[in-house]
């Protein structure tokens, strides 16, 4: 009997049958009706300070919350954020966010009380800013008008660009893991890891698994986690990017996925996925 258990679970993984191994821990959301967020769009974790902290979009501020999923902070920098879409803090407490109302990169010194939107720019033009992530000292900004990444020092001069010659619209999404720089070409639904020279390490064919990827992390176990917008789910694949399971499904019930938007890994085993549809960030653990 034992056999033939194992047997079968084996042939669920193999055909990317759903699994329910991952269940919701906590929810990051306001309740009451009229504070509650609208579109929330991207999520930061603090390692150091055990904080997440929400990008709501649709009401021009950001949320902290403690690791137990209780509001801290709500904070709007005096009224002037304007459509804030990402945000990371580096490790001097400079908070930076892509405000796509004023198509810029906003630092924010909560120390001196000073917000300063930069309008970025490249060696070959003006920069649109879109996703954005830190390695805790410099800036890699996602440029939405090319898809290509860009790597600033904390003076806002460009570094390096990492390009992608074979996509049609550029990256999509990225996430930084040990060093290296896993990214996502939506159109053509390939993941390329790439080093910090820019060299491709390694390339993932996503195939059928998926049907409209929008965000990918990298989770335990080096297993590649990709997020798909119109299937409303999340596929699997192992480090050698085979595809093995898939799991949740549409819905507005905690534990469904409406429009998501974003999915990253949290340092203490969670799986956090950025709903706009739902208004609200889940945090789920296996």
């Amino acid at each position: 009997m034992a056999a033939v258990v194992v047997f079968l679970l084996g042939s669920i993984a193999a055909t990317g049958a759903r699994a329910t191994a991952w269940t919701v821990e906590i929810s990051l959301k306001r309740d009451t009706i009229e504070d509650a967020m609208i579109m929330p769009s991207a999520l930061f974790i603090d390692e150091a300070r055990e904080q997440y902290y929400v990008v709501d979009s649709g009401k021009n501020r950001l949320l902290s919350f403690n690791r137990q999923g209780a509001l801290l902070n709500v904070f709007n920098a005096g009224g002037s954020l304007q459509t804030p879409f990402d945000m990371v803090r580096t490790g001097d407490g400079i908070i930076w966010v892509v405000e796509k109302g004023k198509n810029s990169l906003t630092s924010i010194d909560l120390q001196k009380k000073q917000t300063i939107p930069h309008t970025l720019r490249s060696k070959s033009g003006p920069v649109y800013p879109h996703r954005l992530e830190t390695d805790g000292e410099r800036l890699f900004v996602q440029d939405k008008a090319t898809g290509d990444i860009l790597l600033y020092d904390r003076d806002l001069n460009e570094q390096k660009r990492f390009v992608c010659t074979e996509c049609s619209e550029g990256f999509f999404d990225f996430k930084i893991e040990g060093g290296t720089l896993w990214t996502l070409d939506r159109m053509g639904k390939t993941v390329y890891a790439l080093s910090m020279t820019g060299a491709v390490e390694k390339t993932f064919k996503l195939g059928d698994a998926v049907t409209s990827p929008v965000s990918l992390a990298l989770g335990p176990g080096g297993f590649l986690f990709v997020l798909d917008l119109y299937n409303r789910d999340v596929a699997v694949f192992d480090p050698n990017g085979e595809f093995k399971y898939r799991f949740l499904q549409p819905g507005i019930a905690s534990g469904q996925l409406y429009y998501p938007a974003e999915i990253r890994f949290d340092p203490w085993d969670g799986m956090c996925i950025t709903d706009e549809g739902n208004s609200r960030v889940e945090v789920y653990k296996q």
